[in-house]
């Protein structure tokens, strides 16, 4: 790193952690006749629980048909 390490809140967990993030969330908000994305920085703890809980999801709806 730099000597002017960059920090980030994780989203998720809201601890504040050094480096880059581990992944990106995707938040889409309707506001009137546009819509606004954001993509808040996560942990590697938050990025592959949230991974992991999407990819079981999807499974389980594949599965049920």
């Amino acid at each position: 790193m730099s000597e002017r390490e960059s920090t980030y809140r994780c989203d998720a967990c809201g601890e504040t952690r050094r480096g880059l993030p581990a992944g990106r969330g995707l938040l889409l908000f309707p506001r009137g006749d546009e819509v606004v994305r954001e993509e808040p920085p996560l942990c590697d703890k938050c990025a592959l629980a949230i991974n992991l809980t999407a990819l079981h999801r999807f499974v389980e709806e594949e599965e049920e048909g």
